[in-house]
């Protein structure tokens, strides 16, 4: 009898077991599924909202319509390409570059420059060294843009021969070729092609 009791014992956890095998197993995989479909209306009920990168810290370029993007050559510290915002000033554009440098001729850059004026996209600006007698131009040989200390026809210079000069764009460089043939240098004042004070910095390099 003590005998039988105790197998009976040893048993009853198997037989208890393969009694409610299936109702354990069922009763598992309704919690599972119960799991799951929580998890998927969570899921359901989040907005999703693509990754939005400030306009601060967009890389400029030009053409944006918020940028523009202009040369500064001669007087600075840094002198190169730079992108700056729209609304600059070439105040902003010197600084830009690093400031004046030492060789600056801060004297003549006062008299024929105006910090405070507006750039435009595509402008240059070249700021005087201390003893430069000309205002260099930007012109192209073989394929490759150079610093020539020569000076530049104003009967026969090419659209793009005036557009590198200092403070003359596109829109002067065509008044200027629809004026020719010029007799006199001063025709570009009589005829308001130039204003007095570009004309007074580009007149030393201009020739018929």
């Amino acid at each position: 009898m003590g005998e039988d009791t105790e197998v009976r014992f040893e048993l009853a956890p198997q037989s208890f077991l393969s009694t409610y095998k299936l109702p354990i197993f069922l009763g598992s995989i309704s919690i599972i599924l119960i799991v799951l479909s929580l998890i998927l209306l969570v899921k359901s009920t989040q907005t999703t909202e693509p990754i939005r990168f400030s306009g601060a810290n967009a890389s400029p370029s030009a053409g944006s319509g918020t940028f523009l993007t202009v040369d500064i050559e001669g007087a600075v510290t840094n002198p190169g390409v730079y992108t700056l915002p729209q609304t600059s000033r070439i105040d902003d554009a010197i600084a830009k570059a690093g400031g004046l440098s030492k060789e600056a001729d801060t004297e003549r850059i006062a008299k024929t420059i105006n910090r405070a004026a507006k750039l435009t996209d595509g402008m240059k600006l070249f700021l005087p060294t201390l003893g430069e007698t000309t205002v260099p131009t930007r012109v192209t040989q073989s394929g490759e843009s150079v610093i020539s200390s020569g000076t530049v026809s104003i009967n026969t210079a090419t659209r793009d021969e005036l557009i590198a000069l200092y403070g003359i764009g596109p829109a002067t460089a065509d008044k200027i070729i629809a004026g020719r043939p010029y007799t006199s240098l001063e025709e570009l004042l009589s005829r308001h092609i130039l204003n007095a004070s570009l004309y007074t910095q580009l007149k030393d390099i201009l020739t018929l």
